[in-house]
């Protein structure tokens, strides 16, 4: 059984950011943005590894959020 890649070392019930975006399709400005607006921060396990990683039920959550536009109108850029 293979796993997910950008998963380890952190626990399994946990993804890395670059796996997030990868898996939504999206950048990591606006990958931050989502989590921002929904109040997740993101953790680290390990001294030697700098990746930062968000639990699969926050991922689910950004991906809730990125399918509802009406949701995502008021994270739109507004120029000053």
């Amino acid at each position: 059984m293979e796993q997910e890649p950008n998963t380890s070392p952190g626990p399994p019930e946990f993804v890395t950011l670059k796996f997030a975006e990868t898996e939504l399709g999206i950048t990591r400005v606006t990958l931050r943005r989502y989590l921002k607006h929904l109040g997740v921060e993101t953790r680290s396990f390990h001294i030697r590894d700098r990746s930062l990683y968000i639990s699969r039920e926050e991922l689910e959550r950004v991906k809730q959020l990125k399918q509802n536009p009406a949701l995502l109108e008021h994270l739109r850029f507004r120029p000053p």
